[in-house]
């Protein structure tokens, strides 16, 4: 099953209008409109080039993997026959789309509007969340109904609020992890399965598998589940049970499919061969399984836990990169970092000033130099400051004054991002 998309060859078009070929296939009279290098790096207009020479169809031969052309601006009209393009260059070039689903976070902003109604959701469908677990721990019974309505109901909150929603998965509350995990686990599933141009259907089984991924916990000890030092040998041995109780506790609800039962018993296993609890390799795995232990690491990582204290989204996603092609799936690691972006909205940073400041809104041409909100600092915590754009404060060369040097995790310092961007959007 192919992990990555539902791309297919290179004729493909993204719209009516738009081709991606091999820039061997250009000939004189295509219009390009995206490469797959910077525009910045290259000798011509940001606004597009028409290939009027065999000196510019070669440039783009030697510097170019692929490109997309705009048929409708081709006066040529001549469509490329031929099929060189590999899977993984297409899913990049319909990637560089700017309204292709993995590119919703750039250009998303954080609003009153958006992020009240967001609070609200989350609270709602986390309750459900505990009273999920709780039952379960309680009765043995799983709910798959109940667990169906979080999902079909976290689904249609992000097709409304999706940069407020993933904003939330960072916001962390100390007292119940495991309830907060699964929610912030399946938000982040249900939008990387989108990005992936899943069907419908494996959607759901994403943002389901990804909300019981860790139901296994329930039944371990929880002293052992909680301790602060470094696990002993046999202790880490017990912990990784939680991998099939949770399978076979799946496995026993009929109305459970059998591939989110399956990501319980995988959600550990590794491309390398070195997971647990069966020493799969990459083709062993299923794509469902492939997803969650993506989301599900960069959750844990950027949640406080008794033993490490949360780091920052930015060292979430530097943990994924360095192990992707080992520790997890090379295509699923690119995507979701694609997807969420080294700067969000909603992430705290640092600016190259030393001052602090909140993310509000970002965007695909000056992806490092959001909008921001500053921090003042107060004798009793911050407060917010003014709203800047980073990308236009330029000195008098045109070079940026000001950029971000640091992402920082939620709480550092003592900054309630929430708190503080909910104040903020309401003046």
């Amino acid at each position: 099953m192919n992990v990555s998309s539902k791309a297919g060859h290179g004729q493909e078009s993204m719209w009516q209008t738009e081709l991606i070929v091999h820039p061997s296939d250009l000939e004189i009279g295509h219009f390009i409109i995206r490469l797959d290098i910077p525009w910045l790096e290259t000798p011509f207009p940001l606004q597009g080039v028409l290939v009027d020479s065999d000196k510019t169809r070669n440039w783009f031969i030697e510097h170019c993997q692929w490109v997309v052309i705009d048929y409708s601006r081709s006066p040529n009209k001549l469509r490329p026959e031929s099929n060189r393009l590999s899977d993984s260059a297409v899913l990049a070039a319909r990637q560089s789309d700017p309204h292709h689903p993995i590119n919703v976070l750039r250009g998303s902003r954080l609003d009153s509007e958006s992020v009240g109604a967001a609070l609200k959701a989350y609270s709602l469908l986390d309750t459900q969340s505990r009273r999920l677990i709780k039952s379960f721990a309680d009765r043995g019974a799983i709910e798959i109904k109940t667990a169906e309505k979080v999902v079909g109901e976290l689904s249609e909150y992000l097709e409304r609020n999706l940069a407020a929603m993933v904003w939330l998965t960072r916001i962390k509350d100390r007292d119940d992890y495991t309830a907060q995990h699964s929610i912030n686990c399946a938000i982040l599933a249900l939008g990387l399965a989108h990005v992936l141009e899943w069907s419908t259907e494996m959607v759901e089984q994403a943002g389901l598998a990804a909300l019981l991924h860790d139901l296994g916990n329930v039944n371990l000890d929880l002293s052992i589940l909680n301790k602060p030092g470094r696990l002993s040998a046999s202790e880490y041995q017990h912990i990784k049970t939680h991998t099939t109780i949770g399978h076979q506790l799946l496995c026993d609800e009929p109305d459970v499919h059998p591939d989110v039962a399956r990501v319980a018993l995988e959600h550990h296993e590794r491309p390398d061969g070195l997971g647990y609890p069966d020493g799969k390799k990459a083709e062993e795995i299923h794509p469902l399984s492939l997803l969650v232990s993506v989301v599900d690491v960069y959750d844990a990582v950027t949640s406080h836990r008794v033993y490490r204290p949360a780091r920052s989204h930015h060292d979430a996603l530097g943990i994924l990169w360095r192990g992707r092609g080992r520790k997890f799936d090379r295509s699923m690691v690119e995507t979701f970092i694609h997807f969420m972006g080294w700067v969000a909205p909603g992430t705290l940073v640092r600016l190259s000033s030393g001052e602090l400041a909140v993310v509000e809104e970002t965007n695909i041409v000056h992806g490092f130099y959001p909008i921001v909100r500053k921090l003042i600092p107060g004798t009793v915590g911050y407060r917010a400051g003014a709203r800047i754009d980073l990308s236009e404060l330029k000195d008098s060369e045109g070079r940026p004054q000001l950029k971000i040097s640091e992402v920082l995790p939620d709480g550092a310092q003592g900054v309630k991002v929430k708190s503080l961007l909910v104040s903020a959007l309401e003046d």
